[in-house]
C-alpha cells in the first residue's frame, strides 16, 4: 500500500486540533494555575455526559452578598409596602422573646430582645409610612434627615445582625424575606438590579451605622459595623459559561430569595447568563403575585440541610440520580452540600479565613482566595 503522506499528514493536523477544539477553554484571568488546570481537566473528563455542578451565590459565585446588600439598600430608601400592622407582624415573625447574644447589647451594654427593638421601630415605621412611605408628604431626602429615619435604619439593620447571630439559621434566613411583603415579583426583581448596581458601585469596605441618639426608646442607641460594596467574578462566570458550552449543567443554590439571584444569574449585564432554570433559593408564599411574610410550606431552606434537600428533590431527577461532579461554596452554610455526594469529584471552596478550614483538608479540594480589597482572585495561595 502506497503511503500517501500529504494525506497523513492532514490527519494529523486534523487531530491535533480536534484535540485542541475539544478541550475547555478556561481564560487565565487570575485563578491558581493548579486550579485552572483541575477545572479544565474536569470539563474534558466529563462533557456531554449528563453530568451538572452545584454552585452557592452569595461570596461563591460573586463576592460579597447579594441579600444584605439588597436589604440594607431597601432601608436606605425605604422600599417597603406593608402597612405598620403588616410590619409589626413580620419583624416580630418566629423571633423568640429571650434576650439576643451579649454581642448585640447597646451602646451601654443594656440587653435587647425582640419586644424592645420592635416597639421603637413600631413608632418610626408609622411615621416613615405616613409621611413618605404612604403619602410622599416629604421628599425622600427630607424623611433622611429625621431622627426617626435614623432610629429606623440603625435599629432595622441591627435588628437582622442581632437575630442571625442569637437564632438559628431556620429562624433568621427567612426572616429578612419577610419585608417583601405585599411587593410583586416584579417589583422586588426592579429593587434587586438597582440594588446590584448600586453594590457593584460602591467600593468594598466597611461602615457603622448608628441609631438616633434623641429617640433612644425602650431598646437605645445600637451601633453596628457592615461591609459595603459586591463585585462580579468574571472568572467564574467564565467557568459557568465552559460548564455550559460542554454539555454540563450549572445549578445555583443560594439562601437568598431565589428571585432576587435570578436577576443576578439571567441578567446579561453581569456576565453569568444562566437561564432561570438554574436557580434554586428561598421562597415565600404568594398572595397572587404579590409576596406574603411567610416561608413557603413544603419547600425547603435553601440552607445547610436544605441545600442537599433542594440538590436530592429537584435537580439529581434531572440528571439520571447522579450526584453533580463539582460543588463550590464559602461556608457553613454550604457544608452539607459540599461534604454528602461521594460522587463529588472537585470540591471548589472560595476560601475566607475561618470558614470551612476542615473540608479544605479533604483531597478533592480547590482552593482559591480573593482579596477583601478588591473583591478580586488572587492567583496564589
Amino acid at each position: 500500500m502506497k503511503l500517501n503522506v500529504k494525506k497523513l499528514i492532514g490527519l494529523l493536523v486534523f487531530l491535533v486540533m480536534a484535540s485542541v477544539l475539544s478541550a475547555a477553554n478556561l481564560d487565565e484571568l487570575r485563578w491558581v494555575p493548579k486550579n485552572r488546570a483541575a477545572l479544565s481537566k474536569l470539563i474534558d473528563e466529563n462533557k456531554n455526559k449528563g453530568n451538572y455542578v452545584v454552585f452557592d451565590w452569595d461570596y461563591t459565585s460573586i463576592y460579597q452578598d447579594t441579600q444584605e446588600n439588597l436589604f440594607r439598600y431597601q432601608i436606605d430608601n425605604l422600599r417597603f409596602k406593608m402597612t405598620p400592622a403588616a410590619f409589626s407582624k413580620a419583624i416580630r415573625k418566629d423571633i423568640p422573646l429571650d434576650n439576643f447574644d451579649k454581642e448585640y447589647s447597646n451602646v451601654k451594654g443594656q440587653a435587647i430582645n425582640i419586644t424592645k427593638i420592635a416597639n421603637d421601630l413600631d413608632k418610626r415605621y408609622t411615621f416613615l409610612y405616613n409621611n413618605y412611605i404612604k403619602d410622599k408628604k416629604m421628599s425622600l431626602e427630607k424623611i433622611k434627615a429625621t431622627e426617626e429615619f435614623k432610629d429606623f435604619r440603625g435599629k432595622l439593620a441591627f435588628l437582622y445582625e442581632a437575630i442571625g447571630g442569637s437564632f438559628s439559621h431556620d429562624i433568621a434566613y427567612p426572616w429578612v424575606l419577610y419585608l417583601f411583603d405585599n411587593m410583586t415579583v416584579e417589583e422586588v426583581q426592579k429593587l434587586a438590579k438597582e440594588a446590584n448596581d448600586f453594590g457593584i458601585g460602591n467600593k468594598l469596605g466597611k461602615y457603622v451605622l448608628e441609631s438616633s441618639d434623641k429617640l433612644t426608646g425602650e431598646a437605645g442607641k445600637v451601633r453596628y459595623e457592615y461591609k459595603s460594596g459586591l463585585r462580579t467574578q468574571p472568572e467564574t462566570a467564565n467557568l459557568f459559561h465552559e460548564f455550559e458550552k460542554n454539555g454540563i449543567k450549572v445549578y445555583i443554590v443560594s439562601a437568598s430569595l431565589e428571585d432576587i439571584v435570578k436577576v443576578f444569574a439571567n441578567d446579561k449585564s453581569y456576565g453569568y447568563n444562566l437561564s432561570a432554570d438554574s436557580v434554586y433559593g428561598m421562597r415565600l408564599e404568594m398572595n397572587g403575585n404579590k409576596y406574603r411574610a411567610e416561608y413557603k410550606h413544603g419547600y425547603p431552606q435553601t440552607q445547610t440541610k436544605g441545600k442537599v434537600e433542594v440538590i436530592n428533590k429537584y435537580i439529581k431527577s434531572k440528571h439520571g440520580g447522579k450526584d453533580p461532579i463539582l460543588v463550590a461554596g464559602d461556608s457553613i452554610g454550604d457544608a452539607n452540600m459540599l461534604s454528602e455526594y461521594k460522587g463529588t469529584k472537585i470540591l471548589l471552596l472560595m476560601k475566607r479565613k475561618g470558614k470551612l478550614d476542615d473540608l479544605a483538608k479533604d483531597p478533592r479540594a480547590l482552593i482559591q482566595i480573593r482579596s477583601e480589597q478588591t473583591g478580586l482572585f488572587v492567583p496564589e495561595n
